[in-house]
């Protein structure tokens, strides 16, 4: 195998191309510890060293910093350590590693999520937002059997006037540039405009 390529990414960080492809990222001095430079022949042997003996360390401490500053469904947190330049095995190995210490639970998280957004996004909308995360279709109907969160139990029709209420808009005051905002605002959150048409009947048709 040869290191056909050296690019640097920030001050003190390059990314290391072993015949065309992305092996990982490493600092100045760990490139001079293993004697990497551009043409030059690099063995199974020594990048199975750099992965020993940096890799897992490193990705385990970056997912460690990530999840002490937020939360990140185990898609989420796959997707942050690959950008990172890590390869597939030593992601996976640091996605084991906080999962193992219970750091990463994509149920917990998506119970979390749905309480929390329960009053502001339609079932619907909460249900596209777990999926773009990467929580499974199973998990998610789990969870909302568990907080009895049916798309049929919700009244969605009270969550948009709360919101409404919320965004102190007045029926009798919006122009209609004000009530298009407003309804793709609901809209995008899961809304369908049948229901909003239903909670602001007397808007003209002609203005949504």
């Amino acid at each position: 195998m040869t290191v056909t390529r050296i690019q640097s990414v920030s001050k003190n960080r390059y990314r290391i191309y072993i015949d065309d492809r992305s092996f990982c990222i490493l600092y100045r001095n760990e490139l001079t510890a293993y004697d990497i430079a551009e043409g030059k022949i690099i063995t199974e042997e020594v990048c199975e060293q750099i992965k020993t003996e940096v890799l897992i360390r490193r990705a385990r401490l970056r997912a460690m910093n990530l999840l002490m500053k937020h939360s990140f469904t185990e898609y989420k947190l796959r997707e942050k350590l690959t950008e990172g330049g890590y390869p597939n095995d030593i992601v996976d190995d640091a996605i084991q590693y906080v999962v193992g210490y219970g750091y990463v639970d994509d149920r917990a998280y998506a119970r979390d999520y749905i309480v929390s957004h329960s009053q502001d996004k339609s079932i619907r909308r909460l249900i596209s937002d777990l999926r773009s995360k990467g929580v499974s279709g199973d998990i998610i109907d789990e969870v909302l059997n568990e907080v009895d969160g049916t798309i049929d139990s919700v009244d969605e029709e009270s969550q948009i006037r709360r919101l409404l209420n919320k965004r102190r808009f007045d029926i009798t005051q919006a122009d209609p540039a004000t009530i298009s905002k407003t309804c793709a605002y609901l809209a995008g959150r899961g809304y369908s405009m049948e229901l909003i048409r239903r909670v602001l009947k007397d808007i003209p048709d002609d203005t949504i």
